[in-house]
C-alpha cells in the first residue's frame, strides 16, 4: 500500500491496455454469447443455508434464465433441480419458498420426493411398458456449499466449488463465515448492461466523485492494491484514512448495537473486497459482509442484489442498528447507480470509442479477459474481443 501511495507512474512492466470495445455493452450477438456460454460455465451464488433450515424446505432461485429450485432433502442434503416436471415440463415450484414432504406437479399430479425421485404417476396404467419411474426423476444441477453459502452450476466440467475459488476460499478461512447469518436481501434495478454495474464495483477510482461524503472520507484510493487470481477472481485491499473524519457506515456501526464479525488482521484494519467471477462482489465492514450480485435481465437491464450478512444475534429480533445501516446502504447504492443509465446511452454514441482503463482499473480489464475465455474467444467477433495482456500478473 505504501508503494502504491508513493508511486508516480504505473509499474514499468505494466502494459498499456487497449480500449474495450463499446459493443461489449451494446451488441446483441455478444449478449447472446454470454447467455449461451458464460453463465452456465461458472459457479453462481444461490442462497444461504439458513434460508432452508429444515427437511422439506424449498426455495425458488432468482437467477435469471435458470428455472431451478433448492430443496432440503429428508436425508439432510441440499440439492438443486431444474424446475421442470419430467412428464411435460410444467413447473413443480411456483411459490418463492415453502416446505413440503414431496413435490407434486399440479398439472398432471406426477409426484417426486425431496431427493428428486419420481414416486407416483397418475394413471400409470396408461403408459406402455417398459415404464421405469427410476429413470424419470428430476434433473439435478450441481450444488455445493462454501461455508453456509450455497452455489449452483450447470457445468459438469467445472472444478469443485472450493477448488475453483482457490485463494479466495483459503483467505476466507480466517473470517469464520459459518457464524454469519443472512439479514436481508435488497434488490435494485438499473437500465444498463450488467457489466457496466459490475465494472463500477471493481475499482475505487470513482469514490471522490461519487461518494464524497459517504465512502471517500474513510478510504485512500491511491493506496489500493489489486490482486488477480486464476479463474477470473480478484481482490482489492484499500488503506483507510487515519483521520478523525470517518465514513457514515463506520459511525453507524460504532453507534449501533450490531455485533462485530470476525474479519482477520488485514480486513479488520483495511477495506478488503473480493470479486468471485463473474458477478459477485464481497465487501466487508466491522459488523457486516455483503454479497453484491449483478444479474442480466436483458441486454440493457440489470438487477443488482445486495445480500447482507451479520454475526448471529441469537433469538429475537435483529439488532436495531441494522435499520440505519441498511438505509445507509441504500444511499451508497443510489450513489453508485446514479450514472449508469446515462453511461449506457453514452456507450451507444458514435462519439464513444471504447473504455480506456488505467493501472488502477485493471480488475475491470481482467474480468473482461475472463469473460472472453469463458465464452471461447473463437466464438467472439474479432472487433469485440479483448486482447489478453494480464496473464503474467495473475497470482498463482
Amino acid at each position: 500500500m505504501a508503494w502504491e501511495q508513493a508511486r508516480e507512474n504505473p509499474p514499468p512492466d505494466f502494459p498499456a491496455l487497449p480500449p474495450l470495445a463499446p459493443g461489449r455493452y451494446t451488441n446483441d450477438e455478444f449478449y447472446e454469447l454470454e447467455q449461451r456460454h458464460l453463465w452456465s460455465q461458472v459457479w453462481l451464488y444461490a442462497a444461504h443455508l439458513d434460508q432452508l433450515p429444515d427437511p422439506g424446505d424449498y426455495l425458488l432461485l432468482e437467477i435469471p434464465n435458470l428455472s431451478a429450485f433448492l430443496i432440503h432433502g429428508a436425508d439432510g442434503e441440499i440439492r438443486a433441480f431444474y424446475n421442470v416436471c419430467s412428464h411435460r415440463g410444467a413447473p413443480l415450484v411456483r411459490a418463492p419458498s415453502g416446505n413440503s414432504a414431496s413435490l407434486r406437479c399440479t398439472y398432471h399430479q406426477w409426484t417426486y420426493d425431496t431427493q428428486g425421485d419420481l414416486i407416483a404417476v397418475m394413471d400409470e396404467r396408461d403408459f406402455p411398458a417398459p415404464f421405469d419411474k427410476s429413470c424419470l426423476g428430476l434433473q439435478a444441477i450441481r450444488c455445493e456449499r462454501w461455508g453456509n453459502w450455497i452455489f449452483v452450476s450447470e457445468s459438469e466440467q467445472i472444478e469443485p466449488l472450493t477448488k475453483w475459488l482457490g485463494a479466495i476460499n483459503s483467505e476466507f478461512h480466517q473470517f469464520e463465515i459459518e457464524k454469519l447469518r443472512p439479514v436481508e436481501i435488497k434488490h435494485y434495478e438499473v437500465q444498463c448492461n450488467w457489466k457496466l454495474t459490475m465494472d463500477a464495483f471493481l475499482e475505487v477510482y470513482h469514490i471522490n466523485g461519487i461518494h464524497p461524503k459517504t465512502v471517500a472520507p474513510s478510504l485512500d484510493h491511491r493506496g489500493a492494491v489489486m490482486t488477480l487470481f486464476p479463474n477470473g477472481h480478484t481482490r482489492m485491499t484499500c488503506p483507510t484514512n487515519a483521520t478523525p473524519k470517518q465514513s457514515g457506515a463506520r459511525q453507524l456501526q460504532q453507534a449501533g448495537s450490531m455485533p462485530r464479525i470476525t474479519n482477520g488482521e488485514i480486513a479488520s484494519t483495511y477495506h478488503v473486497s473480493h470479486n468471485v467471477f463473474p458477478n459477485l462482489i464481497t465487501p466487508t465492514s466491522d459488523s457486516a459482509r455483503q454479497f453484491l450480485m449483478f444479474w442480466p435481465i436483458t441486454k440493457t437491464r440489470t438487477r443488482v442484489d445486495v445480500a447482507h450478512f451479520g454475526a448471529d444475534w441469537g433469538a429475537g429480533e435483529r439488532p436495531s442498528g441494522w435499520e440505519a445501516y441498511l438505509e445507509f446502504w441504500d444511499v451508497i447504492m443510489a450513489e453508485d447507480l446514479q450514472f449508469l443509465e446515462w453511461q449506457q446511452q453514452a456507450v451507444l454514441s458514435k462519439g464513444f470509442k471504447g473504455y480506456r482503463l488505467s493501472y488502477m482499473e485493471r480488475r475491470i480489464y481482467y474480468a473482461h479477459e475472463a469473460i472472453d475465455k469463458a465464452i471461447g474467444v473463437s466464438h467472439i467477433p474479432e472487433a469485440l474481443r479483448v486482447d489478453p495482456r494480464l496473464a503474467r500478473f495473475i497470482e498463482q
